[in-house]
């Protein structure tokens, strides 16, 4: 297993949870993230550091393919899947990423 990739907050980034941010999901504030990410359908500023919140690190933004990002949340989930936040958030199938592309 990897190690955790350290959390950089958006108050070190200047990036800011609106609609189409991708970022990291992390669990413990000084744990890091492992490797899940989200992504963001409406502007969500409180995902943003403030004051003692460390909040979460947005990395990215889908420039191209909102629609996509709409259906994946419209997808059936489980029911009872899933632990605090996530319970009843889980997606029952699987959804594969056929390519991501960093844009300058």
């Amino acid at each position: 297993m990897l190690p955790p990739i350290a959390h950089e907050p958006t108050s070190l980034t200047g990036l800011r949870h609106e609609a189409g941010t991708i970022s990291m999901a992390r669990g413990q504030e000084d744990a890091g993230a492992m490797g899940n990410f989200f992504i963001t359908v409406t502007p969500m500023p409180a995902m943003d550091a403030r004051g003692d919140e460390a909040g979460y690190a947005a990395f990215g933004r889908v420039v191209e393919g909102m629609d996509v990002v709409r259906r994946i949340l419209a997808a059936p989930t489980v029911p009872n899947a899933g632990r605090g936040a996530m319970r009843g958030q889980m997606i029952a199938e699987p959804v594969r990423i056929i390519s991501a592309k960093r844009v300058e």
